[in-house]
């Protein structure tokens, strides 16, 4: 029998379905947070209502009435929930799924890795039975969890996801800055705050050296030593300290540490947890095996391949992607570059008379606008735009917009990102051509 076969006939094989229908009622809980979350800092109006700019991935999109992005932000905290309890399952994962993921396209300042990866699990949720076991559904209809099984692909195709998160983040960091500079290490140690509980540690000579190589051997390492029987368990010591000692120390990813930590229960069998182990046990009759349509099938074999693929666009394009952040979101590269802010000012010339005036970026938009503008030219270019249109409005017939960006990049001298004499406003872009009026890499200059 060939590797493929072999293969073919583990994904097709029957599993107990327990540490899916855990993992399912995990996500569905944390997803029921981050959505209560989101209504309490009012995040449709401070996202995508009040800011006049809007940095959407594509032009075409463009925030619904106030009132309907309400109405969807209430459907998603419904949508986690139902999902959570196991009922009206896949359409309350599509739902999530489709409306957090317009919300993430609608503007750059949402991004973040894991709410991608959040859009991604809602949606593989819904191709699989994790509802059949601890579920409401299962309650209801006094179906005996023990009987069922799932094809072992079920599983399969999360570990692989959360191994292509972790292995992925590994491979963005070999390279020069993170393995012979420890940056962007250093830069974020240095700009921790001094006065937190952390911060002795943290500036203890040896941990940039530590922290640098030490996270790069985790990412590359943990997905293989999750797999491996005989290590599973002993990797649950680093992975554990790995990810509370993010948590802590940076703010901006919220919930994902712990959505990582659970997500480890999809590597056991049912037969390894002590929680499972007495229901797996003796025989059992009447098995029945869930079936998968076979179109899902072919849908998951061509996901897959994007999902592997896809990260890797940045290595045939010809701008360097963390300085530009071209092919750097949806590719796992996370904390593989810092970027810190020294100056953000626009200015906007009357083209007849010369008369340049300074402007207010914060009444264009909000504070995660302009920290996405400090990493990505076309977001800065995009503001330069709005800029550029609202003042044609107050009466100026022929707008010149310049931009001087300069951020402190990887521990390098503070350096201009966009060319400051040019009319940004005008500036074309394509990430299939090398962006002239982008500054050079600081340290190329």
């Amino acid at each position: 029998m060939s590797v493929v076969s072999k293969f073919r006939s583990y994904l097709s094989a029957p599993t107990h379905g327990y540490v899916l229908g855990l993992f399912r009622i995990v996500f569905g809980a944390f997803m029921t947070y981050l959505m209560i979350d989101y209504m309490q800092i009012d995040l449709v109006k401070n996202a995508f209502i009040l800011p006049k700019i809007q940095l959407a991935y594509f032009d075409f999109l463009k925030p619904l009435p106030e009132s309907v992005m309400d109405i969807m932000l209430l459907a998603m905290f419904f949508s986690a929930f139902a999902i959570m309890i196991g009922w009206a399952f896949r359409p309350a994962c599509f739902v999530f799924g489709a409306f957090l993921f317009y919300f993430l396209m609608l503007d750059k300042g949402l991004f973040n890795n894991h709410l991608y990866l959040f859009v991604l699990l809602s949606f593989m949720l819904g191709f699989t039975h994790a509802d059949r076991f601890f579920s409401l559904r299962n309650f209801l209809s006094k179906e005996k969890m023990a009987n069922l099984r799932v094809p072992q692909w079920e599983v399969f195709i999360f570990q692989l996801h959360f191994a292509i998160v972790y292995f992925y983040g590994g491979l963005a960091k070999l390279n020069p800055d993170w393995l012979l500079r420890c940056e962007p290490v250093k830069s974020m140690i240095k700009a921790y705050p001094h006065d937190d509980l952390f911060a002795a540690w943290l500036n203890l000579g040896f941990q940039p050296t530590l922290l640098t190589y030490g996270g790069l051997l985790f990412d590359l390492a943990i997905p293989f030593l999750l797999w491996w029987k005989r290590t599973r368990w002993w990797s649950l010591v680093p992975l554990l300290f790995f990810h509370f000692s993010n948590s802590i120390t940076f703010s901006d990813i919220g919930i994902f540490p712990f959505i990582m930590i659970c997500s480890t229960v999809l590597y056991f069998d049912a037969s390894e947890l002590p929680v499972l182990k007495n229901m797996v046990a003796g025989k059992v009759k009447n098995v029945e095996v869930l079936s998968t349509p076979s179109w899902v099938q072919h849908f998951l074999v061509g996901y897959v391949a994007f999902q592997l693929l896809f990260p890797f666009r940045g290595l045939f394009l010809p701008n360097p992607v963390n300085w530009t952040m071209i092919a750097n979101r949806f590719a796992w590269r996370m904390k593989s570059q810092s970027r810190f802010v020294d100056q953000f000012d626009y200015t906007v010339q009357d083209g007849p008379t010369g008369r340049a005036t300074p402007v207010e970026v914060n009444t264009f938009v909000n504070p995660p606008q302009i920290q996405v503008a400090a990493h990505d030219p076309k977001a800065a270019a995009d503001i330069a735009k709005g800029i550029a249109k609202e003042a044609k409005l107050y009466g100026v017939a022929d707008p010149v917009v310049r931009a001087r960006i300069r951020v402190r990049w990887n521990g390098y001298a503070p350096a201009y990102m966009v060319d400051t004499l040019l009319d940004l406003s005008r500036v074309e872009f394509s990430p299939f051509q090398n962006l002239d009026w982008v500054q050079p890499v600081p340290h190329e200059e």
